[in-house]
């Protein structure tokens, strides 16, 4: 049966407390922040990395944790061509 609503953050902590995992142990997993986990948990933050690990973890889809996002906003860094790169109409 598919949940019609995401998970509230206190579904989502009981769910991991009901397969013995911390959220310290999920950041060591995948080099993280502690703080990172919590502020996914809370759909503060949207890194897709660590919400499909949870995901994992509780063994349940994104999608059903989470809403989708509605605009997301682009993550990462922007490329780069280096740290020493001119444009061509760069004058020295």
């Amino acid at each position: 049966m598919k949940r019609t609503n995401p998970m509230t953050p206190a579904e989502i902590i009981q769910a991991l407390d009901d397969v013995e995992i911390s959220q310290a142990g999920l950041a060591r997993d995948i080099n993280v922040n502690r703080t990172m986990i919590h502020l996914v948990i809370y759909d503060k933050s949207g890194s897709p990395r660590v919400r499909e690990h949870i995901a994992k973890a509780i063994n349940r889809p994104v999608d059903e944790i989470w809403a989708p996002r509605q605009n997301p906003p682009k993550l990462g860094r922007p490329l780069t061509k280096g740290l020493y790169y001119r444009p061509p109409h760069y004058k020295d």
